[in-house]
């Protein structure tokens, strides 16, 4: 069989490859394509359904995509005398240079969000500090994690940026022990200000019995005496017997006759 007074295996002039060869070559383009096709919208539709982010989603197919068709084109150009090899380690070359600079931070992104996953330090729900930002998880994506602050302000971090500083999860443990530091005066009787400060801890009903509650003197400052008071609460109630406790301890030095001192200074005036 001939077209144009030429053999379908015979090589034309000034080409190298025969007619044959071009037929093979327009064949794999046209049936590469439409697998590739195949191939690209079976794995979305597959990420899809793994509720992926659409984002996510898209960046993997085209990338996917862009792969398949270097391999469909470079097949395709073996076919006329093109060497394969060659061209793939060339395009390879310029691709990788390409996505590592301009996807870099991307990367690190994704492996950090690996980590995450598998190291599971926090969940959506918990209450954390990631980079001095403070808020509740609300998701833990692949390449950033959203957290709301208390005064509903969504915070987007990118997963580099949690992986490579401290986490503090304030609700990883079922119980939280507060804080909270009072001062009496110097002339007050200290034995009676812890009997009253542990006094007020108990009578909480919030106020866990074990491990027991704590109230020490903890230091001689300008104007008072500070006590420190450490009760033990279930994680979920922190906060409200945190600020209830400011309360009822004022109430109780007031009713047990403690003072709780202003700032002040002595001036000794000299003639």
């Amino acid at each position: 069989m001939e077209i144009a007074g030429y053999g379908l295996d015979e090589n034309l002039p000034y080409l190298g490859f025969s007619i044959w060869n071009i037929i093979l070559f327009a064949v794999t383009l046209f049936v590469g394509t439409i697998l590739v096709k195949m191939v690209s919208r079976t794995i979305k539709k597959t990420m899809v359904r793994a509720k992926m982010k659409k984002i996510l989603t898209e960046f993997i197919t085209r990338g996917l995509r862009i792969v398949l068709y270097i391999f469909v084109i470079g097949i395709a150009l073996s076919f006329i005398g093109v060497n394969v090899g060659a061209a793939l380690v060339s395009v390879s070359i310029v691709l990788g240079l390409v996505l590592g600079f301009a996807l870099g931070d991307t990367l690190s992104n994704i492996a950090a969000g690996v980590m995450i996953a598998v190291t599971r330090p926090f969940k959506a729900g918990n209450y954390v500090n990631i980079n001095d930002e403070e808020g509740v998880i609300k998701t833990v994506g692949i390449s950033v994690t959203e957290l709301d602050t208390r005064d509903n302000k969504r915070i987007i971090i990118p997963n580099k940026q949690v992986w490579d500083n401290n986490i503090i999860n304030y609700t990883h443990n079922d119980t939280r022990r507060i804080d909270l530091e009072t001062g009496v005066g110097y002339d007050d009787d200290l034995d009676l200000a812890i009997k009253t400060s542990l006094k007020t801890l108990r009578k909480h009903p919030k106020v866990l019995k074990d491990p027991e509650p704590q109230a020490k003197v903890k230091s001689m400052d300008d104007s008072a005496v500070t006590l420190v008071v450490r009760p033990w609460v279930k994680t979920d109630d922190y906060w409200d017997v945190f600020f209830e406790l400011q309360k009822a301890l004022k109430e109780a030095y007031d009713e047990a006759g403690l003072n709780i001192p202003y700032p002040q200074m002595d001036v000794h005036m000299h003639k």
